[in-house]
């Protein structure tokens, strides 16, 4: 179009409307191409340029018939590849393995695992046949006969989708049945069907009377009536027919409310059955917004605000009624437990056998539990189903990189003992920290085994990994958090966002500590801190401003890598030092100033006032086992939303120098109190 068309050939007659092949050159393009010529009774012509489409449809076909082989070939590689996991472990630890250490979809999980028992020998046919996961999956879901039907129409050329894998399988299995079970299946399908379209249709509507009358009571609640009798009288009129109506739908008995898990669907339904009955009954006086929100979840409408205004911060805890709970293994200084607090935490018990690790949180936090035992002597079914998370730091030199590296041959190992805790407390959540050493291949077949046994246990387990430095500490330390969330909860544990802007320097950090005794050189070491180039462990420059190397426990004269990594920062790393530097110290050849424990600790996020027991070795240890609070607080935080389904204002929250105001601990019996708080009255923004 937009430019003459030169024919290279000249047309033949032609029948009318009879197409024909004629050839042309184009004056711009150049190359001759094959046309289709019309003629049409009229005289016409209509001309199309079948080149330019039937190559690129061509070559679509090449490239998707090329990536669907592919696609396919990456799947039976899979296979292949899970199928040797299980020859070396047992099913269920590679199923665990797979899950959390290789990101398995637990959708995709089981078509891998049966792959072997179900296909294996069939490898060339599902490759030539180019098939998708997804009609791999329906394959290894199908039946022996299905199964061996579908692979002799593939050998023949048959194209074969997941519709056709289920219309097989279905004709099977009628094809099992005589003329009257046929019959009899197809009217109970068809009964079923219609059943369940009338029972959707009655629930809808009365979820919909539900939220009216939730509203309105509601309004009586917050508002009072003129007339309140007559209001009552209503309102218990109305609640009644609903009570009937609820029972026919859900039958008339319901268990008690204790019977069940607060999360739990029955609860749902039983919590709002009595409610109904104690409008109904005229117990009015026992309703409140707990109750009323109580219809609105049932209603489906859980997020209810009460109360007019702002929604409540996390950071005012004082008015919260109520705060989960956490039992701490390993409690150590309490740098942990400092975070958890931050992120409103109320702790339970701590367990500590270091005598001066354990008078230190006595020294710190005076109304603190702090339970002075050995872990693998504690029996933790007194706190069953009264903890909302299990944390802990549990023992990593099995583990640590500059240690011997024993693994689960160690006698500190203690994650096995956090699985106990976890089987005999059955908390909502866990979460335990150990170092990035622990995945290392050599303890791939302990991951494994660790995994199974927290799945068993009914949790959801996740291992992620995380550095100070991305929470404003000014320390290169990466550890790695071993999460667990239960099965039947509905919360969804997503890792903390990490915040790069935060970030300090050791000069910034240290001025005032290093420079206590009267050094005159702390401010060009300051200078020299700010401007250091800051690397990750490729080489590769991520910031400006010198980072302190992990703080470690004392191990006397630091090691060749941490002595050579600390004079790169300008600091001497090992043994602590006793005091902040003098100018008579400096004026010595070759010095550095060293690391004192207080500046150890606030390096590891420790606030100034926490003090610690013990000597010159045993605090140093204190402070190097310790998890930093600010990462505490952040996977708090992060355990926080996964909990009570809130959204987190991370900047408010994470700002530096926002310590919490802490609150008593509610008593143990909280039977009630759960019940009470399992369904939000009011909406909060974190």
């Amino acid at each position: 179009m937009g430019h003459n068309v030169v024919r290279s050939t000249t047309s033949w007659p032609r029948a009318s409307g009879e197409p024909h092949s004629s050839h042309f050159t184009d004056p711009i393009t150049g190359p001759e191409r094959t046309c289709v010529v019309w003629t049409s009774r009229k005289g016409t012509l209509r001309m199309a340029d079948i080149d330019a489409k039937a190559q690129a449809l061509s070559a679509a076909r090449n490239r998707i018939l090329q990536l669907q082989e592919q696609m396919t070939d990456k799947v039976l590689q899979m296979a292949a590849e899970v199928e040797k996991l299980m020859d070396v472990v047992p099913m269920s630890e590679a199923k665990a393995f797979l899950k959390a250490r290789c990101n398995f979809p637990a959708t995709e999980l089981s078509t891998y695992v049966g792959f072997a028992m179900t296909l294996k020998g069939s490898e060339d046919l599902l490759r030539e046949a180019r098939v998708s996961f997804p009609v791999v999956k329906a394959l290894v879901g199908a039946n022996a006969d299905a199964r061996k039907e579908i692979i002799e129409r593939m050998e023949i050329g048959a194209q074969i989708d997941t519709k056709d894998v289920a219309s097989i399988r279905r004709r099977l299995a009628a094809a099992k049945l005589t003329a009257a079970e046929a019959l009899t299946a197809e009217n109970k399908r068809i009964v079923a069907a219609a059943a369940r379209r009338q029972t959707k249709k009655a629930i809808s509507e009365y979820e919909a009377k539900m939220s009216a009358f939730s509203d309105e009571l509601r309004l009586h609640f917050r508002k009072g009536q003129d007339d309140p009798i007559v209001a009552q009288a209503g309102l218990r009129q109305r609640a009644g027919r609903l009570l009937e109506e609820f029972e026919s739908l859900f039958g008339g008995e319901q268990p008690a409310l204790s019977s069940f898990r607060s999360t739990s669907a029955r609860y749902r339904i039983a919590h709002a059955h009595k409610v109904l009955g104690d409008v109904a009954t005229g117990r009015l006086s026992e309703i409140g917004p707990i109750q009323t929100s109580a219809l609105q979840a049932f209603a489906g409408r859980a997020k209810i605000s009460f109360d007019p205004g702002p929604p409540k911060p996390l950071a005012d805890l004082a008015s919260l009624s109520f705060r989960p709970r956490v039992l701490e293994l390993c409690a150590g200084a309490g740098g942990l437990a400092l975070g958890l607090e931050r992120a409103g935490f109320e702790h339970v018990a701590l367990i500590e056998f270091n005598r001066n690790a354990a008078a230190t949180l006595r020294k710190n936090r005076p109304d603190w539990n702090v339970v002075e035992e050995d872990v693998r002597k504690v029996d933790f079914t007194e706190y069953r189903n009264r903890v909302d998370l299990l944390a802990g730091g549990l023992p990593c030199t099995p583990f640590t990189t500059v240690g011997e590296k024993k693994g689960k041959r160690d006698e500190n190992d203690l994650l096995m003992e956090g699985v106990r805790a976890v089987r005999e407390v059955e908390p909502k959540a866990f979460v335990f920290e150990n170092v990035e050493g622990l995945l290392h291949a050599r303890h791939a077949d302990y991951v494994a085994t660790l995994l199974r046994k927290l799945s068993s246990a009914g949790y959801q387990t996740e291992i992620h990994r995380i550095n100070t430095r991305d929470y404003g500490v000014a320390q290169d330390r990466s550890r790695i958090m071993i999460v667990g969330v239960r099965k039947d909860s509905l919360g969804i544990f997503r890792m903390p966002p990490k915040f790069p802007e935060m970030a300090r320097n050791m000069g910034d950090v240290l001025a005032d500590l290093m420079g206590a005794n009267g050094w005159s050189g702390v401010g060009d070491w300051v200078r020299t801190m700010r401007e250091r180039p800051q690397f990750d462990r490729s080489g590769e420059q991520i910031g400006i401003g010198a980072l302190s190397d992990t703080i470690r426990g004392y191990q006397g004269s630091a090691q060749q890598g941490e002595a050579r990594r600390a004079l790169l920062n300008g600091v001497s790393y090992a043994p602590p030092a006793k005091a902040a530097p003098t100018n008579e110290d400096a004026s010595r050849e070759g010095f550095v100033p060293g690391l004192t424990n207080r500046m150890r600790a606030r390096l590891q996020d420790f606030p100034d006032d926490w003090e610690f027991v013990g000597g010159l070795g045993s605090v140093a240890d204190q402070i190097g086992n310790a998890v930093a609070p600010a990462v505490g607080q952040a996977m708090g935080l992060a355990l926080m939303s996964a909990l009570k389904g809130w959204e987190i204002n991370w900047r408010a929250m994470l700002g530096r120098g926002s310590d919490r105001p802490r609150v008593a601990c509610p008593p143990l019996d909280l039977a009630d109190h759960y019940s009470a708080h399992s369904i939000k009255s009011y909406e909060v923004n974190l």
